[in-house]
């Protein structure tokens, strides 16, 4: 059962690819913000990150289910904060019930940078906080990609390409919730050939791990080229994909026992 909420040929180049191990997902962060935080240590942070910051949407969201006559809804639970700071927007989304609610994917988008850094200093910058990426440009989309990925598990953010050709690209299809969670489960069933190298015969999403990924716009290689906006995803990609299928079993036992109790309920008319 897949739930609702009701609240609402190309080729890509790899110009640099590091050997060393990606920091441990405790260690990952996006203006301070981890994975694992609750509403409070989200708001929290953000405001000493930025004594300006705004937050402009709370999403709260149910899951519908029905004993087979009435309609019901989950309890409400949080779903996602968004907040403005003075150059950028961010998003969070948190794991739904029967899950607590902390954040399990992280989202950034800074822009208008009046002093903007040179490409060769943002990436060295990025280097010194998080530990040598792997680099990768789409040049469909005009994009370079620093990624880091979590030791020991598959990498998933890899191109939805069917053909494997396109390994990486700038598309936020396994990273934005709610949807990645059918992307990454719909690339695991059909075999995707990029899955396949990091998980090897056992495709299976809830395999994923945790990814850091920075994305801006330019040339590739121009170490002189302004950086003035980029995008910058933390996403527990397995975890997202195990709370969205314990969330599936939940609500199915919600259901099961209201048609029990309507079952129970039933008076025969009259024959």
């Amino acid at each position: 059962m897949r739930l609702a909420r009701l609240s609402f040929g190309l080729a890509l180049c790899a110009f640099s690819a590091a050997v060393a191990q990606s920091p441990s997902p405790d260690r990952l962060e996006v203006a301070g913000l981890k994975l694992g935080m609750t509403e409070a240590d989200v708001t929290r942070t953000i405001r000493a990150f930025d004594g300006k910051a705004q937050l402009v949407s709370r999403k709260i969201a149910t899951y519908p289910y029905s004993d087979g006559v009435k309609g019901f809804e989950t309890p409400s639970f949080l779903s996602e904060l968004e907040f403005r700071t003075t150059d950028s927007r961010f998003r969070i989304w948190f794991a739904s019930p029967p899950a607590q609610p902390r954040a399990f994917a992280i989202h950034r988008y800074l822009q208008g940078m009046k002093n903007p850094p040179a490409r060769g200093q943002f990436v060295a910058a990025l280097d010194t906080k998080y530990g040598p990426a792997k680099y990768y440009y789409d040049p469909s989309r005009g994009a370079n990609i620093a990624q880091w990925s979590q030791p020991g598990k598959a990498e998933c953010a890899v191109s939805t390409n069917g053909s494997g050709r396109i390994p990486v690209d700038g598309g936020n299809e396994t990273l934005m919730p709610p949807r990645a969670v059918d992307v990454l489960e719909g690339m695991a069933s059909k075999n995707n050939p990029n899955l396949r190298r990091t998980m090897g015969t056992t495709m299976d999403a809830a395999r994923c791990g945790v990814v850091l990924r920075y994305l801006w716009g330019g040339p590739a290689n121009d170490a002189a080229s302004p950086i003035s906006e980029f995008y910058v995803w933390l996403v527990d990609q397995g975890g997202m994909v195990a709370n969205s299928r314990q969330s599936t079993q939940w609500v199915k036992q919600l259901e099961a026992q209201a048609v029990r109790a309507r079952q129970g309920q039933g008076v025969t008319p009259k024959l």
